[in-house]
């Protein structure tokens, strides 16, 4: 014997029948933890490193086990790079189509199994076995297409299925199939002469050696993706993507790996010790109890997905970044929905900590009740996961895709923001969700995040609901030309962007819809008046790093006014705002003189957040809702470092700076357009803000009327 490492001692000492049975438990077992996890960001890299985990303890010590017959070596080797990729294929298929659609694919392995048994050997090594597995392969192959439309969408749409699901499960058959020929004794007699567990260990090392280059190249390039409020400047030492969410389910991926592990070692002892026809029997066996069993899981998981009873724990945020969703209240995700009446579902980024995306669901509510009885209707709020959002004074949201799988016609408003270019995977970022939360293992949110990287996270499309109604979107920004493709099925779609030609008469363009907020909430928000007075209200993103020019200009604005500065967040999830620098213009403006009547507020409840700018003499911001809760309380205003959301605002609706004649400015100018500002009654004047309320009002009563959910209007 050659090897490094002596397993001759080592050889099976249990009947054939035990390692079946091992080898049909683990399967089952492997496959139902395997289809529990949550699909990550990028499924394609998170398949290679849990390949490469699952190969990692038996790769090891094969690279040092060498076989006793060398002329094994090269069938051997391929059959190491054949397992390796049956590993990744099938983790990679589970993640993508679901675990029923993969295993329901690898039905036709006998077919594959008898073609290559015939390219290897020549057709007269079949046996009576072939023949009878691959008519029965036929067979089951039938009774998967006629139950496909039921089964198949375990995480995909009917559109990418079979593109997913024919070039996943073809690596794996394939690689199945030619492992199974090359491993199988012959009918001659012969087989391979080394010792199960050295043939085991050393395949082990060869498929390990060739994923390691994988891994590799995805931990190299595989980081966090940039988004457009988050870039990887702000956060250098953002974790990789694939690490962080293998770490997330390191429990169940020992597992995982624990048992593919045993089940592949008693399959190989089957497989050396049986023909490559008698083996396939019971591959089509194991392969049937498995698909029972993942149907059996599927459809207790999704019964038990509206009744599951989960904890209320209190809602703790940090001061300065987002909030976990492992600290999320779900006390609205697992309380069963109504199921008499129809759904108004008001659909936007209203699980994280951004003022303005929060108050368009309220505004849009209060507007559409003041215009409509929607008492027969059941009325959701929602955002991509569930979240509770009662910290900030607004109602908890929903996950979207509770609402999919229904019969209840449901309607579907997207209420509004810079959201028409965000991916599924860019949404989940800022809700950090729990890999174990019960909505993430659900078949609805396994087809809503099929591929997290093309999905819209925030521009659903009507082909994930099994009764949809009108869909429409409240002046969204941002429009990207997937969601463009999105968006010709909608009933109604309002924008803040310039329409292109191209869309001219396919939708409308309107101003944001928070600018009605005065009309709507006037008395509420005067009912959280401020303990500041004579002030002005100040707000930056995290980005504007030069303080030191942002704390100068602001010195000589109070030098100049008398009026104290109070430094606030419009918005507290990743990327937005940061009581650290705001702390630091603090100290910057102590320096250059400046020390009394200068404040950090550090609240977030979105109506002390309004009110705060509705009660300054002027407010000076980066934030688009800042500028556009400014106007509508008629309160001077300055925006720097804006972007096209804001230029476009401040060009078409506030006609206040039409006739001051102001655009926006730059850090380095806000003192000198701030005493212009102040200077300019036409900032002042009501008239202005309500000629554009008018304006939304028309757009609005429009929309609803197209939805048909009010007939009156």
């Amino acid at each position: 014997m050659t090897s490094s490492l002596r397993f001759r001692m080592l050889r099976p000492q249990f009947p054939l029948p035990f390692y079946v049975i091992t080898w049909w438990a683990g399967s089952v077992l492997y496959a139902l933890i395997l289809n529990t996890l949550p699909a990550p960001p990028n499924p394609w890299a998170f398949s290679v490193l849990t390949t490469t985990l699952i190969l990692l303890v038996p790769g090891c010590l094969g690279l040092v086990t060498k076989l006793d017959n060398p002329t094994d070596y090269p069938s051997n080797r391929v059959i190491g790079v054949c397992n390796m990729l049956n590993i990744w294929s099938v983790v990679l298929g589970n993640l993508l189509i679901g675990g029923s659609a993969t295993y329901y694919l690898k039905l036709g392995e006998p077919l594959v199994v008898l073609l290559v048994e015939v390219m290897v050997y020549g057709k007269r090594s079949l046996t009576r076995e072939h023949s009878r597995n691959g008519a029965i392969s036929v067979l089951l192959l039938v009774i998967f297409h006629s139950t496909s439309l039921y089964l198949a969408p375990g995480r995909g749409d009917s559109k990418n299925f079979f593109h997913h699901g024919t070039i996943i499960a073809l690596i794996s058959i394939v690689s199945v199939a030619i492992k199974v020929v090359l491993g199988a004794k012959r009918s001659n007699g012969s087989m391979d002469k080394n010792t199960s567990v050295s043939l085991f260990l050393y395949r082990s090392g060869v498929g390990l050696r060739c994923v390691l280059v994988a891994a590799v190249l995805t931990l190299i390039i595989d980081r966090e993706p940039e988004t457009p409020d988050m870039p990887m400047s702000v956060n250098p030492d953002m974790p990789m993507s694939a690490l962080s969410n293998m770490a997330a389910a390191l429990p169940a991926l020992i597992t995982i790996a624990i048992t593919q592990n045993m089940y592949n070692y008693a399959s190989l002892v089957v497989n050396k010790t049986k023909l490559a026809g008698e083996y396939v029997n019971g591959k089509i066996i194991k392969r049937t109890l498995v698909i029972v069993a993942l149907f059996l899981s599927s459809h207790y998981s999704k019964s038990a997905s509206h009744t599951v009873e989960t904890s209320n724990e209190n809602f703790m945020a940090s001061s300065e970044t987002h909030i976990s969703f492992n600290s999320m209240s779900n006390s609205s995700f697992g309380e069963e929905l109504p199921v008499s009446r129809e759904r108004i579902v008001l659909f936007g980024a209203m699980g994280r900590h951004n003022f303005g995306d929060l108050l368009m669901g309220e505004i849009f509510d209060q507007n559409l009740r003041n215009i409509c009885d929607i008492s027969h209707y059941d009325v959701f709020f929602a955002d991509v996961l569930p979240r509770d959002m009662r910290e900030y004074g607004v109602r908890s949201v929903r996950g979207i895709t509770e609402f999919m799988d229904s019969s209840i016609r449901t309607h579907v408003v997207h209420v509004g923001g810079q959201t028409g270019h965000i991916s599924l995977q860019h949404a989940i970022r800022y809700i950090d969700p729990d890999p174990e939360h019960p909505i993430l293992k659900t078949n609805s949110w396994k087809k809503f995040s099929a591929n997290p990287e093309k999905t819209l996270g925030y521009i659903v499309s009507k082909a994930f609901f099994d009764n949809p109604g009108a869909f429409i979107t409240n002046t969204i920004g941002n429009i990207s030309p997937r969601a463009e493709e999105v968006l010709a099925d909608f009933d109604f779609v309002t924008t803040r962007d310039i329409i292109k030609d191209e869309y001219e008469g396919a939708r409308v363009f309107a101003p944001d819809s928070v600018i009605t907020i005065k009309n709507l909430f006037g008395e509420k928000i005067a009912a959280h008046k401020p303990e500041y007075s004579n002030y002005i209200a100040v707000q930056f993103r995290k980005k504007q790093r030069n303080t030191t020019e942002i704390a100068g200009q602001l010195a000589r604005l109070v030098k100049e006014t008398g009026y104290g500065v109070v430094l606030f967040r419009a918005g507290a999830a990743p990327g937005h705002d940061s009581l650290e620098l705001y702390r630091r213009v603090v100290g910057e403006m102590r320096a250059a003189g400046v020390s009394d009547n200068v404040h950090v507020f550090t609240g977030l409840d979105i109506w002390d957040i309004s009110s705060l700018i509705a009660h300054s003499e002027l407010s000076i911001g980066t934030s688009l809702h800042v500028r556009i809760v400014s106007f509508a309380f008629s309160v001077p205003r300055v925006t720097f470092n804006a972007k096209s959301k804001q230029k476009n605002m401040i060009a078409n609706w506030d006609f206040g700076a039409m006739v001051c004649q102001q655009e926006d400015t730059t850090a380095d100018q806000i003192f000198e357009t701030s005493k212009a500002a102040l200077e300019c009654l036409a900032y002042k004047t009501e008239a202005n803000s309500a000629k554009a309320v008018q304006m939304y009002r028309n757009v609005f009563r429009d929309m609803i009327t197209a939805t048909r959910i009010c007939p009156e209007t």
